[in-house]
């Protein structure tokens, strides 16, 4: 008999090192049980087939790990075998949510224009739950004479799709600079980063294009969003806070959450277009999840549908 679901706790480097990471995975099993699937929870870096395979994060590109190796390989033999993979990411609204109160969860990859994420069409029942819990809203759009601030990500992530951050923030430096003389802040990614690779961006040559780089320990995304009429993106979560924040975003990459309410040509940078973000918002919000709605089977049982299923 094929098993319903297998949860993979060793897809955690260092599990018993980040007690929270361990705590979704567990309570997602502890909610597929009580929905009725046989459930294993896996935390010897054994690949088991299931219906579906439930990791944290995804495959990396550049980095490595056991962790790492283990969730390719889950990742690649459930798809061999026509099951299911399911990713458990960081919250988009993190920026006011360091416990991860919210997760999001989507079958076969974390990019918001490729995977499942069950969330289509959204009613507000779950913006609404979210506002409430994390004091958050949205904001009128706005224009200021301020800076255009360009978001870093970690290199080695699977967001930047093994396009190096440096060399992409350099080419956009260059793209910004055909339009505009505005000031241009770099802001790197707080959770990884070498303030010494940012050095080069101190030089003459980019004092002269009038950028300038902050240190992202010393004040937060929301601070320095508020001195911002523009924010510039890959494809980052943090994006959803300059949109919520009423801040004009450009992102790169189709799969960045924010593509539906965000310019994509640079040449707009100046004149940015103006989004209805209602629905867009209401279908984020749906893509989240408490650990009480995974202790409850509520996640599973959404998902349920998109399993493949068995005699």
């Amino acid at each position: 008999m094929t098993v319903d679901v297998v949860v993979y706790i060793s897809s955690i480097a260092n599990a018993h090192k980040f007690p929270r990471k361990t705590a979704c995975l567990e309570n997602f099993a502890k909610g597929a049980m009580l929905a009725g699937a046989t459930v294993v929870v896996e935390r010897d870096y054994k690949y088991t087939p299931s219906r579906l395979a439930v990791i944290l994060g995804w495959a990396t590109t550049n980095t490595g790990g056991r962790n790492i190796e283990l969730r390719k390989q889950v990742i690649a033999e459930q798809q061999r075998q026509g099951h299911k993979t399911m990713c458990v990411d960081a919250s988009c609204f993190k920026y006011l949510d360091d416990a991860g109160t919210y997760l999001r969860y989507s079958l076969n990859g974390p990019f918001y224009d490729r995977a499942e994420y069950a969330n289509s069409n959204s009613t507000p029942d779950k913006w609404n739950e979210i506002q409430q819990q994390l004091r958050i809203s949205i904001k009128p759009d706005r224009s200021n004479n301020g800076y255009i601030l360009l978001g870093m990500q970690r290199d080695g992530g699977f967001a930047m799709k093994s396009l190096d951050p440096m060399t992409w923030a350099k080419q956009k430096i260059e793209q910004i600079r055909k339009h505009t003389s505005t000031e241009i802040v770099i802001r790197p990614h707080p959770g990884k980063f070498d303030m010494k690779q940012f050095d080069q961006f101190r030089s003459a040559p980019y004092n002269r294009l009038n950028v300038r780089v902050i240190h992202p320990k010393q004040s937060t995304l929301l601070d320095d969003l508020q001195g911002a009429k523009s924010a510039v993106f890959f494809n980052s979560s943090a994006s959803v806070a300059a949109v919520l924040e009423g801040v004009p975003v450009f992102v790169d990459d189709p799969s960045a959450v924010t593509w539906a309410v965000a310019n994509h040509d640079i040449s707009a940078i100046t004149s940015p277009a103006v989004f209805d973000k209602t629905q867009w918002l209401y279908n984020l919000a749906a893509a989240h999840w408490s650990d009480h709605d995974a202790q409850q089977g509520l996640i599973y049982q959404k998902f349920l549908p998109y399993l493949k299923q068995f005699p």
